[in-house]
């Protein structure tokens, strides 16, 4: 036997299947499903001995350093595999590459910070530790000729594993799917830019807006913030204090979700006329362009970092408008509040145009929570008192800190409805949130994703404010009370927002807008093909 342990070939071999069976060990823990760790293994292997076949190819002879390389390479595929089944229970697809792509350095770190736990850093240095032991454990003097036989079986081996990767594992090869994707993304970015990050769209014909009246209205997209967490929906902690101060003023829907759990794909379809059925539609228009074509000066104020100035979904749509103003682009290790926003929003205020909307796009309640408010927002320090899925020191920590978000989040939408009420305009305030997080509610999970899905992920505040100047002049209009409990899904918000502006355009559908007597509800189709309400 030891003599077998220390044959060079024998020793080769072992370590080129010990990443694979490193995989097959932990993904019988967290894999759930059978046949899937099964399609995994297979797959995983596959690509091993395709790797090592191409090694075989191009190299006349494999030393130490060959195989450490090759060893940590692999390594470093399964420990992404095991730690994304760890978190989400399902494997890594396009959406999650999206989501990847379109994330900057400030978020990478902030979500290494929140996902990784003591699990995770055991397996890192778990198959970190196989490259090591490869490399201590061969001498410098070994190596593996590789001979015309060799070479030609490694021929055959690529021609086999190929296929049956191209042909039966293409979702399970990480390679293959985050080259695929990238490309996906890329055009995918490059139809938005091409499309919308110009003022005038010229796939929809607008008619202006002529009357000379003073109108200011304003979007607030949030982050990331549930409506189960909100006092306003009815949670039991007082998370909207200033809010509720002025409740009776405030239209409050309560059936309002949206259209996806990641904010790439969420605001692609809030913002523009993309929706489930067209997700990545042509001709596109943003609303903003809209607005524009209608003869208002159109704002952006944004405390989001971009990935480069100009890259993120949100930025190229926002900077159609005539004023592009980003805030959150210095230093990226700086924490930065959602408060910046205010004294920029009372410069914007003071500008003379008679007609003015203004799209503020906060940080919100987006993870890590505990960066998203000042210390004196440090409120909620003790045990919710429905805490029921998870009970640790940590889930306490995070909710914590994802209502004291929330408490601070319900201060910036009050100073922004406060600045706007002051000015005594027609004037209407919209908020709502991109997505929702999970926060231990109905599933032992903190954050959001596609794949796990659940309610507090999808459903939203989604609340307006209106000035007395508005309401009288569209009494007639909107029955808003009656509205209130409709059952609405996001990507249709575009029809709500023209309506609610009374901007004209051969795209209007009023049996789409939230506001309309001529609302029809349609199912609320989530993921693929799910209806939401069944």
């Amino acid at each position: 036997m030891m003599q077998i342990l220390h044959n060079k070939y024998f020793k080769l071999l072992f370590y080129i299947l010990l990443p694979l069976a490193i995989l097959g060990v932990l993904g019988y823990y967290e894999i759930l499903k059978t046949k899937i760790l099964l399609k995994e293994f297979i797959a995983f292997g596959a690509f091993s001995l395709l790797i090592y076949s191409l090694i075989a190819i191009f190299f006349s002879k494999v030393n130490k350093y060959i195989v450490t390389i090759t060893t940590l390479f692999l390594s470093l595929l399964v420990f992404i595999k095991i730690s994304f089944y760890h978190h989400y229970k399902v494997r890594l697809d396009a959406s999650a590459y999206y989501v990847i792509f379109e994330t900057n350095k400030t978020e990478s770190i902030e979500f290494l910070k929140f996902y990784f736990d003591n699990y995770v850093i055991i397996i890192s240095v778990l198959l970190l530790a196989l490259p090591v032991l490869v490399y201590f454990t061969f001498g410098k003097k070994e190596t593996f000729k590789i001979t015309k036989s060799l070479k030609l079986l490694s021929f055959l081996c690529i021609c086999i594993t190929s296929s049956i990767i191209a042909f039966k594992f293409k979702k399970e090869n990480l390679i293959y799917n985050s080259v695929l994707s990238y490309k996906e993304y890329k055009e995918f970015k490059k139809n938005l830019k091409s499309e919308l990050a110009n003022q005038i769209s010229p796939f929809v014909t607008v008619q202006e807006i002529k009357n000379k009246e003073k109108e200011t209205y304003v979007v607030i997209i949030g982050e990331s913030t549930s409506n189960w967490h909100m006092q306003l929906y009815g949670y039991q902690r007082e998370t909207n204090p200033l809010l509720s101060e002025i409740k009776e003023e405030l239209l409050v829907f309560k059936n309002v979700i949206t259209s996806n759990t990641h904010t790439i794909i969420a605001l692609d379809k809030i913002l523009t006329f993309s929706d489930y059925q067209y997700p990545n539609k042509k001709n596109n228009t943003s609303i903003v362009q809209l607005a524009n074509a209608a003869g208002f000066n159109t704002y952006w104020i944004t405390n989001q970092r971009p990935v480069g100035l100009h890259e993120s979904v949100s930025t190229i749509i926002g900077q159609a408008a005539n004023k592009f103003i980003p805030l959150s682009i210095g230093n990226s290790n700086e924490v930065s509040l959602d408060e910046k926003i205010l004294p920029e929003l009372k410069k914007v205020l003071q500008n003379k145009e008679e007609k003015k909307i203004i799209f503020i796009h906060l940080m919100g309640t987006h993870g890590v929570y505990k960066y998203r408010y000042p210390d004196s927002f440090n409120q909620f320090t003790n045990s919710p008192n429905n805490i029921r899925l998870n009970t640790s020191n940590k889930a306490i920590k995070l909710i914590n800190e994802y209502d004291n978000a929330i408490t601070y989040n319900d201060y910036i939408v009050r100073s922004i409805i406060d600045q706007i009420k002051a000015l005594e305009d027609k004037s209407l305030v919209i908020y709502f949130s991109d997505h929702g997080d999970e926060l231990y509610d109905t599933i032992d999970f903190v954050g959001h994703n596609e794949y796990l899905a659940t309610k507090p992920m999808y459903e939203i505040p989604f609340i307006v404010w209106m000035s007395d100047k508005y309401k009288k002049e569209n009494k007639d209009s909107f029955e808003f009370n009656s509205y209130l409990k409709r059952k609405y899904i996001l990507d249709d918000f575009i029809h709500s927002f023209s309506d609610l502006l009374k901007i004209k355009h051969n795209k209007f559908d009023s049996t789409r807008s939230i506001f309309s007597p001529n609302f029809k509800f349609k199912k609320r189709l989530i993921k693929t093909n799910i209806d939401y309400d069944k």
